[in-house]
């Protein structure tokens, strides 16, 4: 009996270690869906010291919000809000969860997202997206990578990556590095004028960058009969935007609850 007890404790354990990544990151997409039945809404805030985003503003301010349904084991979609540095607009995205960590030792998923405002702003583009990520004890790792076609008319593509490692201090709170890096691979948007005054070669990037720390945690669980697992994240780093020569302070906080 003495043994059967300790073998349930030491499976319960290894059975929490191995539970899926199901929770997106900011920058990172997650690569396992929550459970079957899950609703999960979210809502976000994003601000830049950029003074070459959208109108050449100073300070940019985006608030974004997401509403994901798992209808079925493993398959997961959610409509809502896609921002990046410089614009934003609706997208819809699909995921099927292939592989769980608990039976194949590694979280592993592939989607689709349509977005209409894609790399080129004035254009609309389909994603193709796969993620993995596993977590060893405590430490955590997630990598994303991305392929989009504008639409629209549009002929661009481009390739992004992104990434987050961190550590598990308990099964609530999280923290690490996020990072999102993007970039046109055909059909580049040709800039005729310089920037500020800058030769062209120097004004501009044909790249988009954000990175920086980011903490998650759940606040609360189980709130009231409906609502369950109340998760606020946060991150402070910097951004380079595609098309400009700058270097931003970039924050986000978001908040997500489950029904």
């Amino acid at each position: 009996m003495r043994f059967l007890a300790v073998y349930l404790i030491l499976a319960g354990a290894m059975a929490a270690r191995a539970a899926g990544i199901d929770r997106d990151s900011l920058l990172s997409e997650a690569p396992a869906v929550p459970d079957k039945g899950t609703v999960r809404v979210s809502g976000g805030a994003t601000g830049t010291s950029s003074d070459q985003g959208v109108n050449n503003t100073q300070g940019q301010a985006n608030i974004t919000g997401t509403i994901a349904w798992t209808p079925v084991q493993n398959l997961s979609g959610d409509v809502g809000m896609y921002w990046q540095v410089g614009a934003n607009g609706p997208s819809a995205r699909v995921r099927y969860q292939v592989l769980s960590q608990a039976r194949h030792g590694l979280d592993l998923s592939g989607g689709v997202r349509f977005k209409t405002v894609g790399f080129n702003p004035n254009n609309g583009e389909v994603e193709f997206l796969v993620a993995a990520g596993r977590r060893f004890g405590h430490l955590e790792l997630v990598a994303n990578g991305v392929f989009g076609a504008e639409t629209g008319g549009g002929g661009g593509k481009d390739i992004e990556g992104k990434a987050f490692a961190g550590w598990r201090f308990s099964d609530d709170v999280r923290a690490g590095i996020d990072s999102r890096l993007q970039a046109e691979v055909g059909d580049e948007e040709q800039q005729t004028t310089p920037t500020r005054g800058l030769p062209l070669a120097t004004s501009i990037r044909d790249y988009d960058l954000t990175v920086g720390p980011a903490l998650s945690w759940i606040v609360a669980h189980d709130i009231g009969r409906a609502l369950k697992n109340l998760q606020v994240q946060a991150l402070v780093g910097v951004a380079q935007p595609k098309g400009t020569n700058s270097t931003s302070a970039v924050g986000v906080l978001s908040a997500s609850v489950d029904f």
